[in-house]
């Protein structure tokens, strides 16, 4: 008998089993960590929807089973690829974007952009930031190549992020322009996954 999930019947506790079995299956493509806390979540949810409530039984009425509790319980639950698979790809596509991947980066964005007016706005936000990173960096490498790429200043105060020398304005570092935008947009990049995470798991909640 499980202590965690007290069941005395024999039937019901194959039952559980096979439960518990197809749970483990399904939940195979996600870390060890995260696996256990939704089995123990979906199977805790389970035993308190099968025996925590006792129902109201008419007079001559008999009481179900506990295999009876157990399989009405996991009908109402439903299939495991109905509230697992989306489940699943939410967490392993944070995961994806956490270490930088860029495919899943756009897919994040892509399926937040449909989700609602302060998701999609949040979305644009992440978005335009991912443009301004990847555009720094593209610059940087350009500038070991053609020096004129760079940051210009003019005496107006005005400032002009350029592919090539600006009339009457003065390069910024110039020396140093491609180390920082390295830097910069690479540790942009890495916020910017940071926060896409956060998103993704705040309006998975």
């Amino acid at each position: 008998m499980n202590t965690a999930f007290p069941i005395n019947s024999n039937t019901a506790q194959q039952v559980w089993r096979n439960f518990d079995r197809e749970l483990v299956h399904k939940l195979k493509p996600l870390p060890e960590s995260e696996r256990e806390d939704i089995r123990m979540e979906i199977l805790s949810h389970l035993y308190d929807s099968a025996f925590s409530f006792a129902p109201a039984l008419a007079e001559g009425e008999v009481a179900p089973s506990e295999e009876e509790k157990l399989i009405d319980a996991i009908s109402r639950l439903g299939s495991p690829d109905e509230y697992l698979a989306p489940l699943i790809e939410d967490i392993l596509l944070n995961q994806k974007v956490s270490k930088g991947n860029p495919f899943a980066i756009l897919k994040s964005l892509r399926n937040g952009a449909g989700k609602g007016a302060v998701q999609g706005f949040t979305t644009l936000v992440l978005g335009f930031g991912y443009f301004w990173v990847i555009m720094v960096l593209i610059m940087s490498a350009m500038h070991l190549v053609n020096p004129d790429v760079g940051v210009w200043l003019y005496p107006s105060g005005d400032m002009a992020l350029s592919f090539e020398a600006q009339p009457g304005a003065t390069q910024w570092l110039p020396q140093w322009f491609s180390l920082i935008g390295l830097v910069a947009g690479l540790t942009g990049y890495w916020l910017l996954n940071k926060v896409l995470g956060l998103v993704i798991t705040k309006f998975k909640a």
